[in-house]
């Protein structure tokens, strides 16, 4: 799978990759739940780890109303179509707030996005704005993704090792 750019391929990370969905860390999950902390930080990430357990639901809705109303109506129909072309899942690995006030915020993200049997971990910057009170995406831009794949991947598009191909 080619994408044009970076943002494109967080879009499309955020709504296609399975796998976020956040869970406390037990004996048999051995996952870490991002803990989304207090005050705004917390709500920020409150809302990432609201919208990979939307995603991993295949939540169209849910998904949908974790972004801006701007956002909405371009993601719309590429979600319902990779919901429906994909087992999706989503996990947050890690959130950092970078910068939180008024009703703007960014913070830097790191999840693992499933689909199907393709697997990615994305590091991204995600912007927030909030709209009714409340935190919703605006935008992400992908810093980087690694691809782990039962396929074998391209050699002549990435570098691989393996069944694992890294982009930055």
């Amino acid at each position: 799978m080619r994408f044009r750019n970076k943002t494109t391929l967080l879009a499309l990370a955020l709504l296609l990759l399975p796998g976020l969905s956040a869970r406390a860390a037990d004996a048999t999950s051995g996952r870490l739940r991002v803990d989304p902390g207090s005050g705004e930080a917390g709500d920020i990430k409150a809302q990432l780890n609201a919208t990979a357990e939307a995603a991993t639901a295949e939540d169209l809705e849910g998904f949908l109303d974790c972004f801006t109303k701007a956002s909405k109506t371009k993601i719309r129909k590429q979600a319902a179509v990779r919901f429906v072309q994909h087992a999706v899942a989503m996990e947050v690995l890690d959130a950092q707030v970078l910068k939180h006030g008024g009703n703007s915020s960014q913070a830097a993200v790191r999840y693992r996005l499933s689909l199907s049997e393709d697997q990615y971990d994305v590091v991204s910057l995600v912007a927030l704005k909030r709209e009714n009170g409340y935190w919703r995406i605006q935008s992400e831009r992908v810093q980087s993704y690694e691809h782990q794949s039962l396929r074998s991947c391209s050699p002549s598009r990435y570098a691989c090792m393996g069944g694992t191909c890294r982009i930055q």
